[in-house]
């Protein structure tokens, strides 16, 4: 499926990042819900997640996290890059100050763990995002994605683990690679908080 099908807000819709993000979001989810002749309650289901809180996500009344993006985009079989608002016209140079970007919760539980959408330029199949983790020593629970990630850390001490294949403790400037079909967590090590930039690269 490529995202030519799937529909934009007006340009007189929210101006408000964050709303505008969300609308744009809960319609590619319904768009690809559609094209795959998928009821509202299937995809819930499939995805572990309540259809009243489908709904929402559909209508843009809230946000899912990073972790729910995943199950949805695994389920409609699209790669996450895809549901994400798709820039209207690419520009080969694009600069996101330290304190721009939409900010998204890793999952639904408390776990002082947020993503800062960097670029979700999906017409290049690939996405940016930085990971500020702050507390609780696992990060959301075991997700995969298509294509492969590249994980790069910036500051602290995370260890990732890929299911069936062993873990990896980095420290600051190390970075990993790996197929995102692989099943991984991310486990905070020590008191300090980590900062980490993924990159997404889909499938073509």
């Amino acid at each position: 499926m490529t995202t030519d099908a799937l529909t934009e807000p007006d340009a007189a819709g929210p101006a408000d990042a964050e709303a505008y993000i969300g609308v744009s979001l809960g319609r590619r989810i319904r768009a690809a819900r559609t094209a795959k002749k998928l009821s509202m309650r299937a995809l819930a289901g499939a995805a572990e997640i309540s259809q009243p809180f489908l709904s929402q996500i559909e209508g843009g009344r809230t946000m899912p996290s990073i972790l729910t993006l995943f199950k949805l985009a695994k389920v409609l079989d699209i790669s996450p890059s895809e549901l994400l608002p798709a820039e209207e016209e690419p520009e080969p140079i694009h600069l996101v100050r330290h304190d721009e970007g939409e900010l998204v919760p890793v999952s639904e539980s408390d776990d002082g763990a947020v993503s800062r959408i960097i670029s979700s330029a999906a017409t290049r199949g690939a996405t940016v995002q930085e990971y500020r983790i702050a507390r609780a020593p696992y990060v959301g629970e075991w997700f995969e994605s298509d294509g492969e990630n590249t994980i790069f850390l910036v500051s602290g001490s995370l260890t990732v683990e890929l299911e069936d294949r062993g873990s990896w403790t980095l420290g600051a400037g190390d970075a990993l690679s790996h197929p995102g079909a692989l099943r991984n967590r991310w486990r905070i090590d020590g008191t300090e908080p980590a900062v980490l930039l993924l990159v997404h690269v889909a499938e073509r």
